[in-house]
């Protein structure tokens, strides 16, 4: 079984011809074996359709420019690389939350991309359903949050979509070395809408991996990837660990923020009323 994660970054386009609300600009992929181990990579820019620009926010937030996507090839261009790049093995693809899926459906269709193509995307998990439904949480959380909640550290630059593909590749490890692990396949009906799940894998995971600081397991040799700042060879290159915090200036080691900030009011009492004036 060949596992693919992939990850999507969209620019909105606010012409009102367009059919479109959000193109896609970036398409990244990693694919694993069932060893855990990274067996290729896919990273392509894609020059939008209809979008003539790239809203400042979101160059601030991907870091990617019009100028680095006018001259790239087309959605329809990228994603039949892609289609061949996946290849014919067995495999099932993943991505943090189900919008990845519904951007390619929507947009294929208006675009054109042979839609007998796409049949990768009727298999297919949302993982971050399944990241938290193993650590117990209701509410959704962002990529970032998770790796800390696994007390990972993050490899990269946030929101470049190889990048974001390969942490979600290490957090599906993550979860592997847990006892179980359900994975929701969520058929896409012609609309680009999930219908219900058609089945809950739930499968016993090996154990193994060394203890992180919270006493969850971190990725280790049970997923046979270890977690070092040196990952992998590029995407490891804008990695930071984790820094311990160091007192502020004038703040003494065991002086905590909350008694600090006490230390420094003046004419309350503790129950937060004003001190009462003695009259000689």
């Amino acid at each position: 079984m060949i596992h693919v994660f992939i990850d999507l970054e969209f620019c909105t386009c606010f012409r009102k011809s367009s059919p479109l609300r959000t193109e896609t600009i970036e398409i990244g992929a990693v694919k694993i074996d069932d060893e855990f181990k990274v067996i290729g990579e896919f990273d392509r820019l894609v020059r939008p359709d209809f979008a003539t620009s790239i809203p400042s926010t979101e160059r601030a937030l991907t870091g990617i420019t019009w100028a680095m996507v006018e001259n790239e090839s087309s959605f329809t261009d990228v994603m039949d690389d892609f289609v061949k790049w996946v290849g014919t093995d067995d495999y099932t693809i993943y991505s943090w939350s189900n919008n990845d899926a519904i951007q390619v459906l929507r947009e294929a269709r208006v675009k054109g991309f042979p839609a007998s193509d796409l049949g990768m995307f009727r298999k297919w998990v949302d993982f971050q359903q399944v990241f938290m439904a193993a650590i117990g949480v209701k509410n959704q959380i962002s990529l970032e949050r998770a790796i800390e909640v696994a007390d990972l550290y993050f490899v990269g630059e946030a929101h470049r979509a190889v990048v974001d593909s390969y942490n979600t590749a290490r957090l599906f490890i993550y979860c592997m070395t847990l006892d179980t692990v359900a994975l929701k396949v969520r058929m896409l009906d012609a609309e680009g809408n999930f219908e219900a799940s058609q089945g809950i894998d739930a499968r016993r995971r090996r154990r193994g991996g060394q203890q992180g600081r919270n006493g969850r397991r971190n990725i280790g040799s049970a997923g046979g990837v270890r977690q070092e700042k040196n990952d992998t060879a590029h995407l490891a290159a804008g990695a930071k660990p984790k820094s311990e915090k160091t007192p502020e200036d004038g703040e003494t080691a065991n002086e905590t923020p909350a008694k600090k900030s006490r230390s420094k009011r003046s004419g309350r009492s503790r129950r937060g009323g004003r001190k009462k004036k003695t009259v000689v």
